[in-house]
């Protein structure tokens, strides 16, 4: 004799079962989910960007490459490809600003295509080698110190925390109220900084050339100290 119960409990199963495989299947086909996927851990990826004109007219596009590796990576290279009309129409190629880019961190990129003609869409690829290890000797600090409707100013100072005297580099990446990036601008203190003592850098994001400015869309801004040989 069949036990009503087991029969009862094998019936929900197999129910449970069956609907399980159709939501699996719809997803599958569809590619519906509740929420973007996040970049898998291990890849490195480019996030954030955003397109605009430059001031001589030149289609740029900007973002950040993010190192999801769980070591540094550097001779990162950006590939862009311009579109218009759905047909290719040029490529440029790039670098990331401020390498290395160690585990979890992200650096920006600005790449701009110099032949003439009009942009309507684009693709962003890139690859990274394995690296070295960067020094962390080198911290910066910084606050927005002018800002107007074609300007941005970003001021502060670099620290060197090492036993050796360190030339540096600083980076910034400017953000809309999005987090997707506007701009990135560099610049290099004028002396290497001494064990324990710091300098001061001052970074200017203009965007004169964007009707409207870029400069009315930004929000917030990161940067970045990494070391560079002196020679």
């Amino acid at each position: 004799m069949v036990d009503a119960k087991a029969v009862l409990i094998g019936a929900v199963l197999a129910a449970g079962l069956t609907y399980g495989g159709l939501v699996g299947v719809e997803i599958l086909v569809t590619g519906e989910v509740d929420a973007p996927s996040a970049p898998l851990a291990g890849e490195t990826t480019v996030e954030g960007t955003t397109y605009h004109l430059d001031r001589l007219g030149r289609p740029t596009v900007v973002g950040e490459v993010r190192n999801g590796q769980s070591h540094p990576i550097g001779n990162v290279t950006v590939t862009v490809t311009y579109y218009r009309d759905g047909e290719a129409v040029g490529e440029a190629v790039g670098g990331a600003l401020g390498e290395p880019i160690a585990p979890g961190s992200s650096a920006p990129f600005d790449v701009h295509y110099d032949a003439e003609g009009d942009v309507d869409d684009y693709d962003v690829s890139v690859a990274a080698d394995r690296a070295s290890a960067g020094s962390a000797d080198l911290t910066a600090a910084a606050s927005v110190t002018d800002r107007s409707q074609n300007r941005v100013v970003v001021s502060g100072t670099v620290s060197n925390d090492g036993s050796e005297a360190r030339a540096s580099e600083v980076v910034v990446a400017f953000y809309d109220a999005d987090g997707n990036v506007i701009g990135a601008r560099r610049t290099r203190p004028n002396r290497a900084i001494p064990p324990g003592e710091s300098v001061p850098f001052r970074i200017t994001f203009r965007t004169v050339g964007d009707v409207p400015s870029l400069a009315q869309e930004f929000d917030d801004f990161g940067v970045r100290a990494v070391p560079v040989d002196d020679a």
